[in-house]
Parts: C-alpha cells; sequence; structure tokens
C-alpha cells in the first residue's frame, strides 16, 4: 500500500510540474527595424541586450539579425512577415494555444508584424507594435489594415516623427490598447540597449502577452 501511495504521489508531483511547465511556455518573435549594416553596428549590438533581456522575461525568443542591404524593402518585409507566420501556424498546429505566441516588431518591423497578423489570421494570438504605426508617407511598406486580426498592442512616443498612432487604421471590433510614452527620444527610444529605455516597452509587452 505504502508503495501505492508513493508512485501516486510521484506521478502526481510530474503532471503538476509538467502543468506549470506549459503554462510558463511563451513565445516571442521579435523583429528588429530597419538600417542594420552588418554585425557590429550598434544596433546589432542593441538588439542583442534588447533579446537577452526578453529571454530573462520569461520568452522562448526568436529572433533573426537581417542586414539593411536585404531587408529594408517592401519585398522582403512581406516575405519575412509570411515566414513569421509560417512559424506561428507550426506552433499551433503543435497544439500551443494562440494566448502564448506574442509576435513584436519595432519600425520596419512593426510594420512586418501587421503584415503577418494578416497572414497568420488568429483573433486569440498577440502582437506589439513597438513605435506603433507609420506616419511617414515616405516609408513604403504596404499594409492592408482591413486584413490585421488579433490582440494588438502599440507602444508610441510622442516625440517620433515618423511613427504614431494607430487608433482608427485598424479594424473595428479588433482588440486594441495603446501605450504612449513620453521619452523625449522619439523613434530612437525601442532600440536603446539601456534597462530603464527598454522598461518603458518590455512591461507593457510583457503585460499583453500575458493577457493583461
Amino acid at each position: 500500500m505504502r508503495l501505492l501511495i508513493a508512485v501516486f504521489t510521484t506521478v502526481g508531483l510530474m503532471a503538476g510540474s509538467y502543468g506549470i511547465a506549459q503554462a510558463a511556455d511563451k513565445h516571442l518573435f521579435y523583429v528588429h527595424g530597419c538600417c542594420v549594416k552588418d554585425k557590429n553596428d550598434p544596433k546589432a549590438k542593441a538588439y542583442e541586450v534588447i533579446i537577452q533581456d526578453l529571454k530573462k522575461s520569461g520568452f522562448d525568443v526568436v529572433f533573426e539579425l537581417r542586414y539593411s542591404d536585404v531587408a529594408d524593402s517592401d519585398a522582403h518585409a512581406h516575405a519575412y512577415a509570411a515566414k513569421i507566420a509560417d512559424q506561428v501556424q507550426a506552433l499551433l498546429a503543435k497544439g500551443t494555444v494562440p494566448e502564448d505566441i506574442t509576435v513584436a516588431g519595432y519600425s520596419l518591423g512593426s510594420m512586418t508584424t501587421l503584415v503577418a497578423s494578416g497572414l497568420i489570421g488568429n483573433s486569440k494570438v498577440n502582437f506589439v507594435l513597438i513605435a506603433g504605426c507609420p506616419v511617414n508617407s515616405k516609408i513604403k511598406v504596404t499594409i492592408d489594415y482591413s486584413m490585421v486580426k488579433g490582440r494588438v498592442l502599440s507602444i508610441v512616443d510622442t516625440k517620433d516623427e515618423n511613427f504614431g498612432s494607430c487608433n482608427g487604421r485598424l479594424p473595428q471590433g479588433i482588440i486594441h490598447k495603446e501605450v504612449v510614452v513620453n521619452s523625449g527620444e522619439g523613434h530612437a527610444l525601442f532600440w536603446h540597449a539601456e534597462e530603464k529605455q527598454i522598461n518603458l516597452w518590455k512591461n507593457p509587452l510583457v503585460a499583453w502577452a500575458n493577457g493583461k
């Protein structure tokens, strides 16, 4: 009898631990901005720090450094959005719940994220637009806002002249929240690697990824 009790207790503990592990398994796709020249570019080094910080926040982070000679175009943004959509669909096919998946992008990455949301087409997947939506007409990435789907958080800085509010641009009925920060640094805020600057947008991102 004691042996049976011990076995059942062990199995129960294992099942409980497995459940906790599964619940904590949060997937984050982070898409960086434009104009990264090479691995020695200050932006590339800043993104390395940002990714490590996101991992410390409990995310399984998917990140790919892409250089400006091929990455900074409408065609590449759409191709990369399709790649992310395929990866998200693969996670969903394996049984990952959509609430545990977040796609976040900064600047060019924000526009890529908007395209990816339409391709993924799942209303429960989380999306974070770091810097918000483009407001400068010179920025050329084709975005069909009517296709955007999911839980969308936009984070904007009041001094940003190129990206701003997404209010009025997303489909009606979509779950959308906007966070406005006043750092004084504008668009550059979102690629700085200092903890104080990172936390201004990371804390809302983490809360959003956790359904808050």
